[in-house]
């Protein structure tokens, strides 16, 4: 099969998922499989259980939707799915706080939170993971949220399924107006999550706080249309298309949240505990959403240091992302950033010489053991599972719980890579060793320490 062939043959999948009907038939959609008016929240959990879990012994376990793209960071991902995504998608209390994740620069904050975007606009691709919405909706509008607020009890009993939420202003609108109350009438069309297209995921990333508007959140009047339809509560004259619109249904990324204005933060106060949020002249919007920020330890601390912030900082669930710690796992993470970088097209990296800049990486980030007769360098090997004069298994545990910030400080992955493109560039070789590597390593701290502004990596 030629590429082109595999361009229509993907196109043809593609219509292939397209579906749409009126409520009573997404309603024997939802009937035969309930999962599909699940929350946000569960349909996330689903997506990561459905790529299946690696038991790795002594409770351990490893959840294959994160395999391949973040390494050694299995612990911190199944805290975060086991205390957080799982809770939350049994509809516990967990779900109605904001997720931040909070560690260093290039620990695999952002990479996990594109991991998931990218897996929901995939899940949705799928039988399991498909989602409906409102046909017209600019908020993906869940259509069970058509059937007036007396009935749902009745709904659950049948059904097995609990309705959140209330139509949004312009599926009310719609309701009343082109179909005279008669929500059978109502269409529905299954939707494909997607950031490019804006939906189901959204991203929010902070400016200039003197020129960002709440709007880049909320949405925002049309004031080209207020003189056509006569008001500015006239769902027409609105532009529902702030990013917690448009993420609805799913997940919104909230990046280097702490930044932001205050103004911000505080929109979140109500959606987090309420699941829904102020905009225009409306009544509250009502919204389904996962939201994910993500910060450092610097600016978290100083965040909880502020008083004022003691109530948005109780909605909030804090997962610390450290770095790994596990050189043999470092070293698949050099591994992946050289091959995506091409370098392997132009240079030969000689054996051992990722495996050298990985220990020095993982030496940069352990603190001292407290344990009698373990340095540095054995703790480096315990942490990497291998066993050092006797010493395994729940010794290992007992290392790791001396420091409780361990790992959060060190040398990060993009120091290394640049530091190895520096070499090759600098040496105009076509083979670099583990001297090559180191010689570069040192060259690079030893700048930093003469500059007068240093890096974060330092």
């Amino acid at each position: 099969m030629t590429f082109l062939e595999k361009l229509f043959t993907y196109r043809d999948k593609e219509n292939d998922l397209f579906w749409e009907g009126t409520f009573p038939d997404y309603l024997g959609l939802v009937k035969e499989h309930p999962q599909i008016a699940g929350t946000a929240h569960e349909l996330v959990f689903r997506m990561i259980e459905s790529a299946g879990v690696t038991e790795l012994g002594d409770g351990r376990r490893e959840y294959k939707f994160f395999s391949g793209t973040l390494f050694g960071l299995e612990d911190s991902i199944q805290l975060l799915v086991e205390e957080y995504f799982r809770p939350a998608a049994q509809r516990l209390d967990v779900r109605k706080r904001l997720l931040l994740l909070m560690g260093p620069v290039s620990g695999g904050k952002s990479t996990l939170v594109t991991l998931l975007k990218h897996g929901l606009e995939d899940f949705t691709r799928t039988p399991e993971g498909a989602q409906y919405a409102i046909k017209g909706c600019p908020m993906q509008e869940e259509p069970l949220h058509l059937i007036p607020r007396e009935l749902r009890e009745e709904f659950r009993r049948e059904y097995g399924v609990h309705i959140e939420g209330d139509l949004c202003p312009v599926c009310r609108m719609n309701l009343e107006h082109e179909h005279g109350g008669r929500i059978e009438e109502m269409p529905v069309v299954r939707i494909l999550f997607s950031e490019s297209d804006r939906k189901g995921i959204g991203t929010f990333a902070p400016s200039d706080p003197k020129s960002q508007d709440i709007a880049d959140l909320t949405g925002s009047i049309d004031f080209s249309t207020i003189t056509q339809y006569g008001s500015e509560s006239d769902p027409r004259a609105y532009r529902f298309d702030g990013e917690l619109n448009k993420a609805n249904r799913g997940l919104m990324e909230f990046q280097e949240i702490l930044k932001c204005d205050e103004k911000f933060l505080w929109n979140l106060l109500s959606l987090t505990q309420e699941g829904n949020f102020k905009a225009g002249r409306f009544a509250l919007i009502s919204a389904d959403e996962l939201i994910i920020a993500h910060t450092n330890e610097t600016e978290y601390r100083a965040f909880i240091s502020n008083k004022k912030n003691e109530a948005l900082h109780s909605r909030m669930i804090v997962m610390r992302i450290p770095y790994n710690l596990k050189a043999s796992q470092e070293e698949r993470i050099y591994r992946k950033l050289v091959d995506a970088s091409g370098l392997n097209n132009q240079v030969h990296l000689a054996p051992n010489a990722l495996w050298t800049a990985s220990v020095f990486t993982v030496l940069s980030r352990l603190k001292e053991p407290k344990k009698t007769g373990i340095d540095l360098l054995k703790k480096l090997y315990l942490y990497d599972g291998l066993e050092v004069d006797g010493i395994k298994g729940g010794d290992v545990d007992e290392l790791s719980r001396e420091h409780s910030d361990e790992g959060m400080a060190g040398v990060d992955p993009r120091y290394v890579i640049n530091r190895i493109s520096s070499a090759l560039i600098k040496g105009n070789k076509y083979c670099i060793n583990a001297l090559d590597v180191l010689r570069s390593l040192k060259e690079g701290l030893i700048n930093m320490l003469r500059s007068p502004r240093r890096s974060a990596s330092g």
